[in-house]
């Protein structure tokens, strides 16, 4: 059997004289791969690094797709294109560490600018095959991380050839396999979320499948759009563009928010420009194409290895384009919150206002017996983290002090938290404190009540519950919206169906009331599921269907007085 090889760069031939005389900088190719591999870190950048390959090198005349299939119980995921393939030279290009791009070598942008796509996968997996049709002949190949590791010199690394340019009656294209992955499991809508944010600016014939889902990109509800276009030496450093800033109908969640950054029409960062965390940031979005950015050659370079999605903020034209979108950014945020506060004047929208406010700690007297249940259910387990990381003061293990409250056991008679004197200074005499025993929550109701949860501020309490906002999304969205770093559930006013029910009613009319509570009882149900299963609480598929089911009934229970009473005037 064949090999080729994955090098790092060709060596200049020398004589031994000159070997003995002269330096050369000389890569470790198998460390050197192993590093950039280290990059990729999700599964989202390694197949978005093999998708976006297949949209990009296509033949003339062809509309891009790729397949993407994530499998994971055998731990596997192929992608396939109908792309233009790899002929034998393109394969041997195609594993050369740091390589030209040919295509950026003829002219052509892309994103294609440090040779290291083809590490991509060994950043979560242990096998990459490649298999490759070009004008009629076929080749795959095989690399894994055994043979990488074992190669201990800055040698090349030999490559498996499985099949070398074999004739067959097919079409062009690329099919890579990835095999023993080691993530706990395949985020399939993260990898559908993070593909559909990409392809907003391919081509419209562009597609890409996940599993059985088709990718498409749906831009938020616009309320309105600003333009901007550079002046003076901001436009000599920018050249001729355009920025366009987008105000959402609704909060954007953090992957959406943000001025898209392209240099010919490849998108190398998202960015507030410094505005994050601010008010009203969370609603700006859009986007500005600087071409200058693919041909800057300062020698602090705008862009870096690492697909962080990043550009480099100690490049001079970065900094520029940061400084002229956030300037802009500032504007429409502190336009946008001047309207927000005068809105929250509005009588009707105060009325609204209590309404979440009810409806909210509904929710979160449901939310926190649940976290207290799971917290018994977890007793043994020390040292785990409390769900959704910003606890309530439940008793867990780590929160529990010595008291008569709560069931528990002692697991050292000294060391715990005791009786706090007020001891001015040390050496006046003063009575050294008592340490209590150290407790534990059980989950053995006979055991004597001999705990109780430490204090917590009311910060930590608010900080552990849910959020819930009316507001106008917009018709075309959803009845409501769970944006989860804000844990905030916003009911669309906009909504057909909240539309009708609120016609000429007062806020307080019993219909509507129970259609928001209803609504946003709902979305909380997908939001507690989805909080579960961002901390990989779920192994089997159905696991997450019966919580949503279990907390819609929890919760329906606690809201069956409104099915009964009139309404309050």
């Amino acid at each position: 059997m064949t090999h080729h090889i994955l090098a790092a760069t060709s060596q200049p031939s020398t004589s031994s004289t000159e070997e003995a005389t002269q330096l050369f900088v000389k890569s470790h190719v198998a460390r050197d791969l192993l590093q950039s591999a280290g990059l990729f870190k999700t599964d989202k950048l390694v197949v978005w690094e093999y998708v976006s390959n297949g949209l990009q090198y296509v033949d003339a005349n062809t509309n891009p797709t790729v397949r993407v299939t994530l499998d994971n119980r055998r731990k596997r995921l192929t992608i396939t294109d109908n792309g233009r393939g790899m002929s034998w030279a393109d394969l041997q290009n195609f594993f050369v560490m740091h390589g030209t791009n040919q295509d950026r070598l003829a002219g052509q942008a892309g994103r294609g600018r440090f040779g290291t796509g083809k590490s991509a996968a060994f950043g979560i997996a242990d096998t990459l095959r490649v298999t490759t049709v070009r004008n009629n002949l076929r080749s795959q190949v095989a690399l894994s991380r055994a043979k990488i590791e074992i190669m201990n010199s800055e040698q090349p690394i030999p490559v498996e050839v499985i099949e070398r340019e074999t004739p067959v009656n097919l079409p062009n294209g690329t099919h890579i396999e990835i095999e023993n992955i080691h993530l706990r499991s395949l985020d399939q809508s993260g990898v559908i979320a993070y593909i559909e944010r990409h392809l907003a600016r391919w081509s419209k014939n562009a597609v890409v499948f996940v599993n059985n889902h088709e990718c498409e990109y749906a831009e938020p509800a616009v309320a309105e759009t600003r333009r901007f276009k550079p002046e003076g030496a901001v436009r000599d450093a920018l050249g001729e563009t355009e920025l366009t800033l987008k105000v959402s109908k609704a909060p954007l969640d953090e992957a959406t928010r943000g001025i898209g950054i392209f240099s010919k029409g490849v998108w190398h960062e998202t960015t507030l420009a410094g505005s994050e965390g601010r008010e009203m940031a969370n609603y700006i979005f859009g986007e500005i194409d600087v071409p200058a950015l693919d041909e800057d050659r300062a020698p602090i370079t705008p862009f870096d290895v690492s697909r962080s999605m990043r550009l480099n903020p100690n490049n001079e034209l970065v900094r520029t384009i940061h400084a002229f979108i956030g300037v802009h950014i500032e504007q429409v945020r502190r336009e946008l919150g001047e309207r927000e506060r005068r809105r929250r004047n509005d009588e009707e929208t105060r009325k609204l206002a209590a309404e979440a406010a009810e409806i909210a700690s509904v929710i979160n007297e449901d939310f926190n017996q649940f976290r207290q249940r799971v917290a018994l259910a977890r007793a043994r387990a020390r040292g785990g983290a409390d769900l959704l990381l910003k606890p309530e003061p439940v008793a867990d293990s780590d929160d529990l002090i010595f008291g008569n409250e709560l069931p528990a056991e002692v697991i050292a008679p000294t060391g715990g938290e005791g009786v706090t004197l007020d001891i001015p200074r040390i050496g006046e005499g003063a009575e050294v404190r008592t340490l209590a025993p150290i407790v534990a929550i059980t989950d053995n109701p006979e055991s004597p009540k001999q705990g109780r949860p430490r204090e917590a501020s009311n910060k930590q309490r608010n900080a552990g519950g849910f959020d819930v906002k009316f507001g106008n999304l917009g018709a075309e969205d959803h009845r409501a919206k769970y944006v989860r770093d804000e844990r905030t559930i916003y009911i669309n006013l906009d909504h057909a169906q909240l539309v009708a029910a609120k016609g000429s009613r007062a806020v307080q009319d019993p219909v509507f009331r129970r259609l928001a509570y209803e609504v946003a009882f709902s979305e909380y149900a997908i939001a507690l599921a989805s909080e579960l299963a961002a901390r990989d609480e779920y192994i089997d598929p159905s696991d997450p269907i019966f919580d949503i089911r279990e907390t819609l009934n929890r919760v329906a229970r606690r809201g069956a007085s409104l099915y009964a009473e009139q309404g309050k005037g």
